[in-house]
């Protein structure tokens, strides 16, 4: 079918290279019975180490996978991918990125570590793929080093992402680095200041870099086996001359991974920044569509610090939740009415009582036609999202 895309792996898939060799690091495996379903999407359970990894949640992740393949609406199984937001404030105001443009998606706030308690107790026994991140920079969250803690010592292998363009104090810095965090992903997106900061606004690359050698020392002395250290860099129009340069970079930091990353956007306003290197750009950019399924409404969901639950991590729109966390339990809206009518976009089972963003999505996330945040590649219902002020004058000396 032309400008179509079936296939399971797309051209612009992120590539994560091991530092000590260069060697493309590749985290799928097929000797194991975790590798009964192929994950083909970004996150694989096969990231998740062993000791992470029960029985418990081995069966679940199976009856996920079987209820995914027969397209089942009504759930027995429970979401394995949690994505929690401790907050979605933010330090910068990355031009891609909803809440970098103060587009007023959501009320903020932070999400206190009493509740962050109550989500790890109810989730703790299935999940699998955990990720302490969405709209907002976690590290800016007082208690994250506390909730990173709770989270591991409940069994689960916890990921974040950071700016890390943050002057942390000691303390700080060495409670959250012996919180037991599984995996960090440092953004580095340029080696000079005047590219780093073309897109991360705000952005101090010295303090980022600073950070990035105190962590790597950090792990070192105190002979840690977690965080792994991950350098990514989102590869755009304006750095992508110096990929070399950041694979250079990373080496001397000494980080365990270094990541090439690829950019988001609104595809009918912001195509400047997409790099000419093909490798780094998505298909779907490049006028395919996709027609396969989405796993979300069978895999996961995402908690955003309000209790709001989004049905994915590129949506941000209060109107479009699926329900608050605060006010039912995971399973009550795992399965409600919102739910299941997002599973109807790819069931038989046609019995849709409500209209998602998942029914309009269709898991073509890059489709021109899908409303967005401004240039960025938020989804939204909303045909008129406001902004702030702040961003209103920007725009207005443009």
């Amino acid at each position: 079918m032309d400008g179509q895309n079936t296939n399971q792996e797309f051209l612009g898939a992120s590539k994560r290279f091991s530092v000590s060799d260069g060697a493309r690091i590749k985290s799928k495996r097929t000797d194991d019975k975790w590798s009964e379903f192929d994950d083909d999407w970004i996150f694989s359970v096969q990231e998740v180490p062993e000791e992470f990894r029960t029985e418990k949640k081995y069966e679940n992740f199976i009856l996920a996978k079987q209820e995914e393949k027969e397209q089942k609406t009504i759930l027995r199984s429970k979401p394995y991918h949690i994505d929690i937001e401790p907050t979605n404030i933010c330090n910068l105001q990355c031009p891609l990125c909803s809440t970098g443009v103060n587009a007023d998606t959501r009320k903020k706030s932070i999400l206190t570590f009493e509740n962050f308690k109550k989500l790890i107790d109810e989730i703790k026994s299935t999940t699998l793929l955990f990720s302490l991140q969405n709209w907002g920079e976690p590290t800016l969250v007082k208690d994250l080093p506390k909730m990173i803690r709770y989270a591991s010592n409940a069994g689960i292998f916890t990921r974040l992402s950071t700016n890390f363009s943050v002057d942390y104090t000691d303390e700080y810095f060495e409670e959250f680095m012996k919180s037991g965090l599984g995996r960090i992903v440092i953004d580095i997106d340029g080696t000079t200041q005047e590219v780093y900061e073309k897109y991360r606004v705000k952005g101090n690359l010295d303090l980022v870099l600073n950070n990035t050698k105190r962590a790597v020392k950090f792990k070192k002395e105190n002979n840690l086996k977690y965080p792994i250290i991950q350098a990514r860099m989102l590869v755009m129009s304006h750095n992508e001359h110096q990929i070399e340069d950041f694979k250079k970079l990373a080496k001397e930091l000494e980080v365990d991974e270094m990541e090439l990353g690829n950019i988001q956007l609104n595809p009918n306003s912001a195509r400047e920044w997409l790099p000419n290197n093909k490798d780094f750009v998505y298909d779907t950019y490049l006028d395919q569509h996709v027609t396969t399924p989405c796993h979300w409404p069978w895999s996961g969901l995402v908690i955003n610090s309000d209790g709001g639950i989004s049905s994915c991590a590129i949506v941000d729109d209060q109107n479009a939740d699926f329900g608050n966390i605060f006010e039912n339990n995971i399973m009550e809206i795992w399965n409600n009415e919102y739910y299941q009518s997002a599973r109807t976009t790819w069931s038989n089972e046609k019995k849709r009582t409500k209209t998602t963003i998942c029914t309009i999505c269709k898991n073509d996330t890059h489709n021109k036609q899908l409303l967005r945040v401004g240039n960025t590649f938020s989804l939204t219902l909303n045909k008129h999202v406001s902004f702030s002020k702040q961003q209103k004058d920007k725009k207005s000396k443009e």
